[in-house]
């Protein structure tokens, strides 16, 4: 089934992989939004001012110098950005990176869905006897 374009023009259907990054992305910066992790580099703003802006593609030296090398690599590891260098790692570190963040994500949410379900409990008095000494 085809998409209709505000317009009222027909789009072109959705790209499997398109959809696939996006639903990607979106898992991303939840995770990355939950865990405290700046969200400065959702504005583009800060692109003005990377070392590698006027460059054909960021390098380790290039990302050394970068004033906004934090922004930069929350961008890379929340979009999954395929360049070989953003942020000051290059992707095999980023992947180390997301990896060990998407670990601490699913237990902050395991530990969450823990408390609600004692929370959900229903309370009972338990009085527990000690045993030794005492007899009936």
């Amino acid at each position: 089934m085809e998409q209709q374009d505000p317009s009222g023009g027909e789009s072109a259907p959705l790209c499997r992989r398109r959809l696939v990054d996006l639903v990607n992305f979106e898992y991303r910066a939840r995770a990355m939004h939950r865990l405290g992790v700046t969200a400065e580099w959702r504005g583009l703003d800060w692109t003005d001012g990377a070392a590698c802006t006027n460059h054909d593609e960021a390098t380790p030296q290039l990302c050394a110098r970068c004033p906004v090398a934090g922004p930069c690599l929350a961008a890379a590891v929340t979009s999954d950005d395929r360049a070989e260098w953003r942020g000051g790692l290059d992707r095999s570190d980023r992947n180390c990176l997301w990896a060990g963040l998407d670990r601490t994500y699913r237990d902050v949410c395991d530990l969450e869905l823990m408390r609600l379900d004692i929370a959900r409990l229903p309370r009972r008095d338990v009085t527990l006897h000690a045993q030794k000494g005492h007899r009936s």
